[in-house]
C-alpha cells in the first residue's frame, strides 16, 4: 500500500490510495493538471490508469473545489455523504451515496469512515487492504475517544498538526478567525495532536505523519517537537504544505504480532 500525498494544507488537499490494485483518490483540493505534475513528481502517473474511486471528505474548497473536474477527467465513482453540497457533481456523475459512520468496499479494499467534529459534516476516513491500513483524518476540532480508537486500528495514520497555540495568537488572523481554528469544530494544535499521538503509541499505529499544517500558524519544525516529545518510539514525520510527499505503508510489528498469535 502507498499513499500519493499531491498536496496537503489550506492550497489543497489531495492524495491517491493505492493498495492491491486499487486506487482511491482521497479529497479534490487541487486540480487534475496539478495532479498529473504532482503525481509524476513521486514517480508514478495518473492516467491512463486514473481511480477506481473518488472520496471527498467535506465540502471545504481546500478538499473539494476540483471535484467535478477530477470526476470528468476520471469517470470514476463519487462517494458522497448527505453533508457535501455538490449538486453540479450530483446531476452530472456518478455518485454512490453513504452516510457518515458506514464502510464500502471499492473492488479490492475497504473505506471505512467516521464523522469528526467540524463545522462542516467530515470524516475521518480509513482505507483497508488484505494486510494494511491507513487513516486520514484532517480538519477536526478535537478528538473523541472513538475517532482515536478508529486511527489506532491503522498500520499508518496522517494526522493535522495545524498550529501551534502561541503562533496563532501572536498571528494575522482576525479574531473571528482565530477563535473558529482554536474552537471545538475547528482544527487540532500541535499540543492535540501530541495528546492524540501519546495515545496511538499504545496501539497497532507505527507511523504517524502530520499534515495540514498552517502556514500562518505552525512550522514544521515546531510540530515535530511537540508531537515527538510525546509519541513514544512511533515514527513521526511531516508531510510539507502543498508539495508532493509519499508514504509507504507496511504494517506495523503490532499487527504482525498479533497475525502470529492466531
Amino acid at each position: 500500500m502507498r499513499v500519493f500525498v499531491l498536496s496537503s494544507g489550506s492550497s489543497g488537499n489531495a492524495a491517491i490510495v493505492e493498495a492491491d490494485g486499487t486506487r482511491i483518490l482521497v479529497d479534490a483540493g487541487i486540480g487534475p493538471k496539478r495532479a498529473v505534475v504532482a503525481m509524476r513528481a513521486l514517480g508514478s502517473d495518473i492516467f491512463p490508469r486514473g481511480f477506481d474511486a473518488i472520496v471527498v471528505t467535506h465540502h471545504h474548497g481546500d478538499h473539494s473545489a476540483h471535484l467535478e473536474q477530477h470526476a470528468r477527467a476520471s469517470k470514476a465513482p463519487v462517494y458522497l455523504h448527505p453533508g457535501i453540497d455538490a449538486p453540479q457533481t450530483r446531476k452530472k456523475f456518478e455518485v454512490r451515496s453513504y452516510e457518515r459512520g458506514e464502510s464500502f468496499k471499492v473492488r479490492s479494499v475497504t473505506v471505512h469512515t467516521m464523522p469528526v467534529p467540524h463545522d462542516a459534516p467530515q470524516i475521518a476516513v480509513a482505507i483497508a487492504s488484505s494486510s494494511r491500513r491507513i487513516g486520514i483524518a484532517t480538519d477536526l476540532g478535537y478528538a473523541p475517544r472513538q475517532v482515536v480508537d478508529f486511527l489506532g486500528a491503522c498500520d499508518v495514520v496522517m494526522l493535522e498538526a495545524n498550529y501551534c497555540e502561541r503562533l496563532l495568537d501572536a498571528g494575522p488572523y482576525p479574531p473571528h478567525l482565530k477563535r473558529r481554528v482554536a474552537g471545538g469544530l475547528g482544527h487540532l494544535s500541535n499540543d492535540q495532536t501530541a495528546e492524540v499521538a501519546q495515545k496511538l503509541a499504545r496501539m497497532r499505529t507505527a507511523r504517524l505523519y502530520l499534515c495540514h499544517l498552517s502556514r500562518a500558524n505552525n512550522s514544521p519544525s515546531r510540530a515535530l517537537q511537540t508531537v515527538r516529545e510525546r509519541a513514544g518510539r512511533m515514527h513521526v514525520e511531516v508531510v510539507p504544505h502543498g508539495h508532493p510527499f509519499l508514504v509507504e505503508v507496511t504494517a506495523s510489528r503490532r499487527a504482525e504480532q498479533l497475525s502470529l498469535a492466531f
